[in-house]
């Protein structure tokens, strides 16, 4: 599917997640357009076309339009449209990087700094956009990296492999979120050897911390405890073992143990008060006391406390950065808030925080999460099939396709 397509279908579900049809957007165009802008438009009728082609791919979004869109639909222009920019980004960068592969004499400190950046910068554009629409950007800049690392020799080999775990982990955290556990298994442990390569142990230790992950999310909960015992035990970084040890905790939530996974929280509490400011990978620059306060709420929730659970998942979220809140991989925190207050008995809190993660979902194509909404829809419709909000709920989810789904998805864990 082209770029346009790609934001055609986006900006649908988007408009369709708000409950309006084509020739509803194009008057609400007129609505919020600027009086400078408003004096421009074509006629409502050449709105709807123009609305019709984006939606096809037949044509780009102009920045006007891009306002337009944004202020319409209430969503952030970034939301709406990060992941064309960034693959355009991306692109760019990877021209640029390409001229080391061709020659490997020109592999120095500034291409290494550029690779090191990228990848940075992947972490947070799919914090905006979602799983899907970096997957791929994310992919050939990990077959660069490696394809440079052939060649590499002395200390800039050694900067490189650290480089090579981490996108390595990210690429495997990727195709976990989006259901392909076949691909993310060989990443995680390319991640672990390259770690250990690099002779660093919270590199090796996060890639045995998302193998815990990933057994997780195929069910094996015997292998996430173990995994994440060991990987608790090889780190160094105070954010790296909380990580471990909290993913313990879950684990043995899930496996019945409830005094072994509440000591297991408390202790990765007690780690991450202690840490220091400059310690932890990169790549847990999402990770804080908020986070692992919605850790502290899954448990509760495996363990059929599903009040305290809903509270701490909701505190949780809240309190976690504007620039992540509305994140694909947060939206899947609400849903779980959301079955937990079904569970609790507040239908109207759960429809809320529902309709927020649809709202992310349908902007970044998070698909394996509307699995779980629509999971969550399930046990709504079933405890409360009469109630206004469930009912109000159950049409959204019939525009955007999203109540006919079975269960999944996964949480934020990579770093």
């Amino acid at each position: 599917m082209s770029e346009k397509k790609r934001a055609g279908a986006r900006l649908r579900a988007a408009r369709k997640a708000h409950g309006l049809t084509v020739a509803d957007l194009a008057e609400r165009f007129r609505d919020v357009a600027p009086e400078r802008v408003r004096q421009r438009l074509p006629s409502v009728r050449d709105l709807e076309r123009t609305i019709r082609g984006h939606e096809a791919g037949e044509h780009a979004v102009g920045p006007s339009y891009r306002l337009l869109y944004a202020r319409a639909l209430n969503t952030p222009e970034e939301a709406l449209f990060a992941a064309d920019d960034a693959r355009r980004a991306f692109s760019d960068e990877h021209e640029r990087l390409a001229l080391a592969v061709r020659d490997p004499a020109r592999l120095d400190g500034v291409v290494i700094d550029g690779l090191a950046a990228t990848l940075a910068n992947q972490r947070r554009v799919e914090d905006v956009v979602g799983s899907h629409a970096v997957l791929g950007a994310a992919r050939a800049h990990l077959a660069l990296i490696m394809r440079l690392l052939r060649d590499a020799r002395g200390p800039l080999a050694a900067r490189l492999l650290a480089i090579a775990s981490e996108a390595s982990q990210f690429n495997g955290w990727l195709s976990t979120a989006v259901n392909d556990h076949a691909a993310a298994e060989p990443l995680y442990d390319q991640a672990l050897r390259l770690g250990l390569q690099a002779d660093d142990k919270d590199l090796a230790a996060t890639a045995l911390s998302m193998r815990g992950h990933l057994a997780w999310a195929k069910g094996e909960y015997g292998d996430m405890a173990s995994l994440s015992e060991a990987a608790a035990g090889l780190a160094t970084a105070s954010g790296t073992r909380t990580v471990a040890t909290q993913q313990r905790g879950r684990a043995l939530a899930l496996l019945g143990d409830r005094q072994g996974a509440l000591r297991a929280v408390g202790r990765a509490e007690d780690v991450l008060a202690g840490r220091g400011d400059t310690d932890d990978p990169d790549g847990l620059y999402f990770y804080g006391a908020e986070m692992l306060t919605m850790q502290r709420g899954l448990i509760y929730g495996y363990l059929g406390e599903h009040a305290k659970a809903a509270d701490l998942l909701t505190r949780g979220i809240e309190a976690m950065p504007s620039t992540i809140r509305d994140s694909e991989w947060v939206a899947w925190y609400r849903v779980k808030a959301a079955s937990a207050r079904a569970l609790a008995g507040d239908p109207e809190q759960a429809v809320a925080e529902l309709r927020t993660a649809v709202r992310v979902l349908t902007a970044t194509g998070g698909t394996k999460t509307l699995r779980d909404v629509a999971h969550v829809h399930r046990i709504l419709r079933t405890r409360y099939p009469a109630h206004p909000h469930v009912t109000d709920l159950s049409d959204i989810l019939h525009r955007v396709g999203g109540d006919d789904q079975d269960a999944g998805g996964p949480d934020r864990q990579d770093g």
